[in-house]
């Protein structure tokens, strides 16, 4: 008995074998474009298992081998067996449909429709049959007569939705999207992802058109569901209008108590769009509503500093809005205490003091009480001796900021923050004068796994193998290097000189290098006009392609920042297309395609 078991389960095996070998071939032969073998394949592996998908890939095979008439016979061959199948009865359609042959496609479609029982697994089958040889019409025939079977006259709302998307339809989808919204508001994830999937396929903007003014008749309503303001909100953030968003949010938590948190969402995107000032609005919302029963209270004290301070850094704003800002966060963490979890604000009260307000050892007591804080986490304690060798860098004492990166590196060997504190380390050799040593370390770092150290490293590589003479003046470069650790440190006015001095007498490796160092310089002094000037000399005329790289990347951030964005498109493109071998061409796609995105965005007409 036990003998006679496992040949049965042998031969079993064998068997399984077999047809996933034969399933594999067959598949092969199709991928191949060797249809009349993947036709016969297929049908004996139907024949074999009864499996309906075979038998669809048998029917598609012939077609598109165009044997028409040997797919017609074999469904018909089976109609006759089974006459109440509606997938034969479908695929038989089909190959009318490929043969332009409509009247005798929509007879087989419509008998395959009244075979339907009302079982509401047996509707959702035949209609996604119909979806997937896009038959969308006769998808939405299916859950029509779904309905009427099951005696549930709102069934199937989204999927008929969803089918009318598929088919650009988007009068008929958005009028089904907001009925499935009106039965059941819980469903708005789901049909918002439709929407972006709408508006990401549509090349023309029809859908947006839509959306835009179908939701502008439905907040001309009395009282229409705050579902609604909800969709308004989300269509607002997609299409970049965050004045609008708020205004949803608003009318939205007038209407409910537990939707504070979209007022955290709306001003997370617009702080990422730089409109600060309404992200300001959003967070101040939530303060507003205090402590009590506000999980989002905290969140939105503490985003709130970090929104202002961005805000200040992109202007150039009166010091006393530092002292103000500085004193906030002195009071938040005074109130909530110096934790893990309020890291981020221990290190930007550290930069107001540092960078702002020029209280470099004001800065060190906040890191070092930060460093202090007990059961600190290995990652924010690397996080602050990191800013705190930054901040000893800037402060002029090398050695204890050699001792502290050093530290970082031993203690991360092979990750990116003990790959940065190296990167830092071999900056200050640099900033130093120690331009061999320096030279090495940016050499290793050229193949770090992080893409941002290996840039920067890259870069700086480069650029000391171009210009570092083994036996010769290195002079012209030391000034150089001295004149750049003078701008980290903040002392622009002694270095724009040295800098004007070493772009009109230097070699023109070390005279473009000075130029964009000082373009830099002019940033952050917010002369964009004059910066602007020297990086499209550089884009034009420097004869290093890393130099002219760098520029036209500079210059397509200065003009996206200052809102010329159709320019910083047209640059954001010339470094994909003509540096694509740079180390900035990576980014520029990136912030190209969403560029692309918002430019396409303001285009459309807003929702009120």
């Amino acid at each position: 008995m036990r003998f006679i078991l496992i040949l049965i389960l042998f031969c079993f095996s064998n068997i399984v074998f077999a047809q996933q070998s034969d399933s594999k071939l067959a598949y092969t032969y199709y991928q191949n474009k060797e249809y009349v073998k993947a036709a016969e394949m297929f049908l004996q592996l139907y024949e074999r298992t009864r499996a309906s998908y075979y038998l669809d890939y048998h029917i598609i095979s012939l077609i598109n081998a165009k044997e028409y008439d040997s797919a017609e016979k074999t469904l018909k061959k089976y109609l006759k067996t089974d006459d109440n199948n509606k997938d034969f009865l479908v695929n038989l359609g089909y190959i009318y449909t490929q043969q332009g042959k409509t009247n005798k496609a929509e007879e087989y479609f419509n008998r395959a429709v009244k075979k339907l029982i009302p079982y509401e697994n047996d509707i959702h089958s035949l209609a996604n049959k119909f979806r997937n040889i896009r038959e969308y019409n006769w998808a939405n025939k299916t859950y029509l007569k779904g309905r009427e079977l099951l005696n549930r006259p709102l069934a199937f709302t989204a999927e008929m939705g969803d089918n009318y998307m598929m088919d650009r339809d988007y009068d008929n989808m958005f009028a089904l999207f907001v009925e499935a919204l009106l039965q059941n508001p819980e469903k708005l994830s789901t049909i918002t992802s439709k929407l972006s999937f709408a508006r990401s396929y549509d090349v023309n903007g029809n859908a947006d058109k839509v959306i835009a003014s179908q939701l502008e008749k439905i907040f001309r309503q009395k009282d229409y569901p705050s579902v609604f303001d909800e969709l308004g909100v989300w269509y607002s953030l997609q299409t970049g209008d965050y004045t609008q968003a708020f205004n949803h949010a608003v009318k939205l938590n007038a209407k409910n108590t537990d939707k504070l948190y979209i007022y955290i969402d709306i001003a997370h995107e617009a702080a990422n769009a730089r409109k600060y000032d309404i992200a300001r609005q959003a967070y101040q919302r939530v303060i507003q509503k205090g402590k009590e029963e506000n999980p989002y209270y905290y969140t939105a004290r503490k985003e709130i500093l970090n929104c202002k301070y961005r805000q200040y850094d992109q202007a150039q704003p009166p010091v006393e809005n530092y002292r103000n800002l500085v004193s906030e966060c002195k009071d938040f963490l005074q109130e909530t205490g110096y934790s893990n979890a309020n890291a981020d604000i221990i290190v930007l009260t550290s930069d107001l003091y540092a960078y702002h307000l020029s209280l470099p050892d004001s800065a060190d007591q906040i890191l070092q009480k930060g460093i202090g804080i007990k059961r600190l986490n290995t990652l924010t304690l690397d996080i602050f001796k990191s800013k705190r060798a930054d901040l000893l860098t800037y402060m002029n004492n090398p050695w204890e900021a050699v001792i502290l990166y050093t530290q970082i590196e031993k203690a991360n060997p092979n990750n990116d923050i003990g790959y940065e504190a190296k990167l830092k380390k071999a900056r200050l050799a640099y900033f130093e004068g120690d331009l061999l040593w320096a030279k090495a370390q940016y050499d290793v770092l050229k193949g770090s796994t992080s893409k941002l150290i290996s840039n920067d490293a890259l870069q700086m590589s480069h650029f000391l193998n171009m210009n570092y003479e083994e036996e010769g003046d290195n002079s012209d470069l030391e000034r150089l290097a001295t004149t750049e650790y003078a701008v980290y440190r903040h002392q622009s006015e002694e270095a724009l000189p040295v800098l004007d001095s070493l772009i009109q007498n230097s070699a023109a490796g070390i005279a473009d290098y000075a130029a964009l160092v000082k373009s830099g310089v002019l940033l952050s002094q917010h002369q964009d006009q004059e910066a602007a000037l020297i990086l499209e000399k550089l884009a034009k005329a420097s004869g290093q392609t890393y130099i002219r790289a760098k520029a036209i990347f500079e210059l397509a951030n200065l003009k996206n920042r200052t809102d010329q964005k159709q320019q910083a498109l047209d640059l954001y493109q010339q470094l994909v297309s003509d540096y694509s071998g740079s180390v900035y061409s990576v980014e520029a796609g990136k912030i190209y395609r969403e560029l692309e995105k918002t430019i396409k965005n303001e285009k459309i007409t807003p929702v009120n």
